[in-house]
């Protein structure tokens, strides 16, 4: 009865889970087949307007972004849809088979079956007519690019007039009295319009904002300046961080004087009236003076700071001060023909001028900075630069050997200009322009985070020692510490700077965010999709496997393995051992987190064979080799082993090779294999005993007997010399000299044995001279002449 009742409530249990699990699974049923539905309206509404004929650019860019948009959308929820259904799936796989044909199971049991597969059908079908959107807002944001880039090459390669057509050049001249008036035309409407509403008194809040944003800088940078102090300031000696850290700090004062300037100037003209209801046209107007004064005056305050003319002491650049002076006045002017052009070309569309205008406006444009970028390539091309006893750092020495590269785009950009393919040409000459910006300031920031953490991680810096007293680190330990923030730096800048690049060239903001939602969204691999946070588990667990391992390890070899009496050897076998198996578990449990399914070993394996059949025996036999080396210890570490290739001691057995150090503080690298296949002389494998000999040849005057009782006296009063077994001497040969004498005796530790002969050797030969014992000489051999 009991037993009854334990059943009931398990079943009723079961009831009660199935029915939560599926009121869940119809909630998310329902509001992803709602969402569906919208994204299919969204879908089919973005095809109908890609088929309209002469979209814009501007029209493409919104498409293509809600192309993203559903895209994105409908994987995310594809996606989420996995947990549901891996749930509704395991659920019947708890209910068991279903009953064959003829047998029938309990009511319930056949209705939770149902409902489940019911539930399982739908799921499956909502995930599939998800993956059907996505693949089809793929495809159409893929016809979308196919369209911006055909537009792309098609406005670049059109061509028009040549820049020696006199026509283009009249266009602009009377484009420019036209935008002119315009211009004129749009103040004297905007001053009507405000004049009688606005409040001139409000105009005296211009200097007293200015004030205040002042009076707030220079708090601010006397609170930073008690920790970024400049050179003059702290007394230091100007090093490389100094120097990179002038330049940016011009660039923030910079920054901060024209922020100081132009925005209380907006904020007193829109308290006071005068910006209140600003037409477009009027905003388009104060945002090109805006930006044109801040890219000039930010560009200019930077290539002088590289250059540092009348100022070599912090020049981060080898040249000499004329070129210096001329490239601060060229960096200035590039940037403020490329940026006055640019907002020029936005008022011209914006007022609806003439195309011939724009073409004339675009190809004077394109000349002026290709002719600066010349003079500036000019100017840097042949000079002498600093003396040579100055031997600081230089930075962007690299950029002469990019000269031809520049050289020929220029002469391609006055090509393209004076064929007739003016858009082409002003692409050129921007780009050109852009790119040095980008690049010059990447590789600025580089540097100057190199230089801090450098000198920050210096353990002999302030900084050093404050991280060594909180810390308890070494030297070396900070060192390592440093070493990982500049490859984090590193990291960091080529992962912003190189999308920069691309976007310059190739790539737009929507293609590039694309592919970075498509790799946020998962890579599939076979049957396998590894998403970003399935990734990161993985490499989370491997790291902590790595991790545990060797704290393991160290435990294993400190605690337990050094209190006992198991030789060095076998104590690094077992820890090598231990390792192994540590590595391969943490690679099994984060290849299973990632969801690889292990029940395709078989294939895996197969691979393998293939691989190590192709060109991988070497590797697998070094690999089984060592696990054979471990396993029966024939060579183990420490051991003095003699081979081909020299004799030493082996230091450390690793996977695919063996590491011996000769006596003369050399290393040979041996395959495993070689161990294994070939003859070796291990001196130490059974034991660390040795033998060593001690030839004596002394005259035929000599007693025997009594140098027999010497040689035995002396080589017995050693103290690492064994009693047992004990020295013997031999008389091996009457030789041509004198009576040839051979001691042999034995040592505990035979790395000894050398030094150990050498010592009863100098004994010997003060007993010689005590008792008159003569070594024999090598008698002269006398060739008797013909």
């Amino acid at each position: 009865m009991r037993a009854a009742r334990v059943l009931l409530s398990a079943f009723v249990a079961l009831c009660l889970a199935f029915t939560a699990a599926a009121a869940l699974d119809r909630a998310i049923i329902g509001e992803t087949d709602r969402a569906l539905q919208q994204l299919r309206i969204d879908l089919d509404g973005s095809g109908m307007q890609l088929r309209r004929p002469n979209l814009s650019d501007k029209e493409l860019a919104n498409l293509k972004v809600t192309l993203e948009k559903i895209r994105t959308t409908a994987a995310d929820r594809s996606i989420r849809l996995l947990a549901p259904l891996g749930e509704v799936t395991q659920q019947l796989n708890s209910l068991g088979a279903a009953p064959a044909a003829g047998q029938k199971e309990d009511d319930g049991v056949a209705q939770s079956r149902a409902d489940l597969t019911a539930t399982r059908d739908k799921l499956q079908s909502l995930k599939a007519q998800l993956d059907v959107v996505t693949v089809e807002a793929e495809q159409l944001s893929k016809s979308v690019s196919t369209m911006q880039r055909d537009q792309f090459f098609g406005r670049i390669f059109d061509r028009t007039r040549s820049v020696f057509n006199p026509q283009l050049w009249y266009d602009l001249v009377a484009g420019v009295g036209v935008l002119s008036a315009g211009l004129s035309l749009m103040l004297r409407n905007w001053w009507a319009d405000v004049s009688q509403t606005a409040q001139p008194l409000g105009l005296l809040l211009i200097p007293v904002f200015i004030m205040a944003c002042a009076f707030a800088f220079r708090l601010l940078n006397r609170f930073f300046a008690r920790w970024l102090t400049g050179y003059s300031a702290s007394g230091r000696p100007i090093d490389n961080m100094t120097r990179l850290w002038i330049i940016l700090r011009a660039l923030m004062v910079a920054f901060a004087a024209l922020a100081i300037l132009f925005f209380p100037i907006r904020l007193a003209l829109e308290t006071s009236g005068y910006f209140t209801d600003a037409t477009p046209r009027m905003v388009m107007l104060w945002e090109a003076l805006r930006d044109t004064a801040f890219t000039t005056i930010f560009y200019y305050v930077l290539g002088r700071r590289v250059a540092a003319p009348g100022r070599p002491e912090i020049r981060i650049v080898d040249m000499d001060e004329r070129s210096a002076r001329q490239f601060a006045w060229l960096v200035g002017l590039t940037a403020f023909a490329a940026t006055f052009n640019k907002q020029l070309g936005q008022l011209s569309a914006g007022m609806y001028l003439s195309l011939n205008y724009t073409q004339g406006q675009s190809a004077l444009g394109a000349i002026t900075l290709l002719v600066l970028a010349s003079l500036m390539l000019l100017a840097l091309r042949k000079q002498p630069g600093l003396p040579e006893q100055d031997k600081r750092r230089f930075y962007f020495g690299w950029a002469a050997r990019l000269a031809p590269l520049v050289w020929t785009l220029i002469f391609a950009g006055f090509a393209a200009l004076a064929t007739g393919y003016l858009a082409l040409g002003d692409y050129i000459a921007h780009q050109i322009v852009r790119t040095a910006m980008v690049v010059t300031l990447v590789f600025l920031v580089y540097h100057l985070l190199d230089a801090m953490v450098q000198a920050s991680f210096d353990p002999q810096s302030n900084f050093g020692a404050f991280l060594r007293r909180i810390t308890g680190l070494g030297e070396r330990a900070i060192e390592r510490l440093g070493l990982m923030f500049r490859t984090i730096v590193d990291l960091v800048l080529v992962i912003a700077g190189v999308p920069t690049l691309l976007l310059l060239w190739t790539l737009n903001w929507v293609d590039l965010r694309g592919l970075l939602t498509t790799l946020s969204l998962g890579i599939t691999i076979g049957d396998v999709t590894i998403l970003p946070g399935t990734l990161a588990i993985m490499l989370a667990i491997l790291v902590l496997g790595i991790i545990a391992t060797k704290l393991f390890n160290s435990w294993l070899d400190h605690r337990i393995l050094s209190d006992t009496r198991i030789k060095k050897g076998v104590q690094d076998s077992i820890l090598t051992g231990s390792g192994y198996i540590g590595y391969f578990l943490a690679g099994v449990f984060a290849l299973s987190a990632a969801g690889v399914d292990f029940s395709s070993l078989a294939i895996i394996a197969g691979a393998l064979g293939l691989g190590i059949g192709l060109g991988l025996q070497s590797i697998i036999n070094n690999f089984v080799s060592g696990v054979i080396l471990l396993a029966e210890r024939p060579i183990r570490v420490g051991d003095w082993v003699s081979l081909p290739e020299g004799e030493g001691i082996v230091r450390r057995i690793n996977v695919r090779s063996t590491e011996i150090e000769t006596f003369d503080s050399c290393s040979i690298i041996l395959p495993n294999s070689a161990l294994v296949t070939e003859p070796v002389k291990n001196w130490t494998h059974n034991d660390d005993m040795g033998r060593f000999s001690i030839d004596v040849v002394v005259d035929y005057d000599t007693d025997a007997e009594v140098m027999k009782k010497l040689l035995l006296e002396v080589a017995s009063a050693h103290p690492k010399v064994l009693k047992h077994p004990a020295p013997v001497v031999m008389l091996t040969s009457f030789g041509k000299n004198g009576l040839e004498f051979v001691v042999r005796a034995f040592v505990a530790d035979v790395l000894t044995g050398s030094q150990v002969a050498s010592d009863i050797r100098f004994a010997l030969l003060s007993q010689f001279r005590e008792r008159g014992i003569t070594i024999a000489q090598a008698v002269p051999v006398v060739q008797a002449a013909k």
